[in-house]
């Protein structure tokens, strides 16, 4: 719902006048729905009516404008409208007040975001997630969020003060709002805890951001107080529709990966795997080709297999390849049938020179898209 009251609140700010406002909720009505309207008199009155009512409150609040601007012979204000409407129709505005537009922006200002960060705080966040898991599960698509946990933030706390500790969450929040894309939202959901929500996102590029994120975070140098120091984040990604569809279960889920992430050493993030035993991966030591997709004069790399499992497999290689890279991958299989994979790399680790070992991920819809896409370029190319 605030998601809703963000664009109702942009649109007024940003709109040249009354009608033009109106045509920007029209918009917004024709592409979320009736509950357009509810989030229409709770952002611009402060009331909470119920759906339907609000719908019908609504159209009669643009015809008494229309009124008012007739009889008046000239265009009538929308706040005038609905409070006219509401005053004289409704028992919902019995004592109405002036709010200097300053004021009313603080409020709403203050009501969806943190003041320390200023990312979107935790009630935001919780009523944005709520409407883009009904929108996913609407148009069926992917949606992914991942929960970021300071590591050891009560050692800072405790040893430099809480407000080393404030200045240090303030640089995480700005270091995940310049990170995250602009589709994405971010909020910090309390204490040392950061969610950030991934619309149109699958869980394997949900990790390649929040990998990214991590990275940031660690390479970055705080500093306070005449303190130099570093800090680390965990992280656990959790997807729908791969491993829930409620908000709550997700949640839930990529808070216990956060909670693996830690227990497996700090300073990574972990992808929820609700039963291991679907994930279990096998030894397979034997020849691979790598090719990097997108790029017509790509290399070929010859590597070695060292695992495989449902979800990605693991080789050798002696050249490193992007993390976020799009690459498929030739083994053999059974029957001495070759068999192609293709997938994104999540991992790479240098074990000396010329000696790497590389993590592809993949999943039988993304290699799917992926391919589709490849063979579009083809198209376009040959056309």
């Amino acid at each position: 719902m605030d998601s809703l009251r963000a664009a109702i609140v942009d649109g007024r700010n940003t709109a040249a006048d009354d009608d033009q406002f109106i045509e920007r909720l029209a918009q917004l009505q024709h592409e979320h729905g009736p509950m357009v309207c509810r989030s229409i008199f709770q952002t611009l009155a402060g009331i909470d009516l119920p759906r339907d009512t609000a719908e019908d409150y609504w159209r009669q609040v643009l015809y008494r404008r229309q009124q008012l601007s007739r009889i008046l012979g000239r265009n009538v204000d929308l706040m005038t409208a609905m409070c006219d409407f509401l005053r004289s129709e409704t028992r919902y505005l019995p004592h109405p007040r002036l709010v200097e537009v300053d004021s009313f922006e603080r409020i709403v200002y203050e009501s969806m975001y943190d003041g320390l960060t200023g990312l979107f705080n935790r009630l935001y966040f919780d009523e944005a997630f709520a409407h883009q898991i009904s929108l996913a599960k609407r148009y069926n698509t992917d949606l992914s969020v991942l929960f970021l946990d300071v590591d050891d933030f009560k050692t800072i706390n405790d040893t430099h003060g809480h407000i080393v500790g404030d200045v240090a969450l303030k640089k995480i929040g700005a270091i995940i709002k310049k990170t995250k894309r602009d589709s994405d939202l971010a909020a910090r959901y309390g204490g040392e805890e950061f969610v950030l929500l991934m619309p149109h996102t699958e869980s394997i590029n949900a990790f390649i951001l929040a990998d990214r994120i991590r990275q940031e975070v660690e390479k970055e140098e705080f500093t306070a107080h005449d303190l130099t120091y570093r800090l680390t984040v965990s992280g656990g990604l959790a997807s729908c529709p791969l491993n829930a569809t409620e908000p709550a279960d997700l949640l839930h889920m990529a808070d216990s990966a956060t909670y693996m992430a830690k227990g497996s050493g700090k300073n990574t993030i972990c992808l929820f795997k609700k039963d291991k035993r679907r994930y279990l991966r096998v030894k397979l030591m034997q020849p691979v080709l790598i090719k990097e997709m997108g790029f017509n004069d790509s290399q070929a790399y010859e590597g070695k297999s060292k695992n495989i499992g449902i979800g990605g497999i693991l080789f050798e290689n002696d050249t490193p390849l992007p993390v976020g890279a799009h690459v498929q991958v030739s083994i053999t299989g059974r029957n001495n049938a070759p068999l192609l994979l293709i997938g994104t790399i999540v991992r790479i680790e240098s074990f000396g020179p010329n000696s790497y070992d590389i993590g592809m991920a993949f999943s039988f819809k993304e290699m799917e898209k992926i391919a589709t896409a490849e063979i579009a370029q083809f198209l376009k190319e040959g056309a």
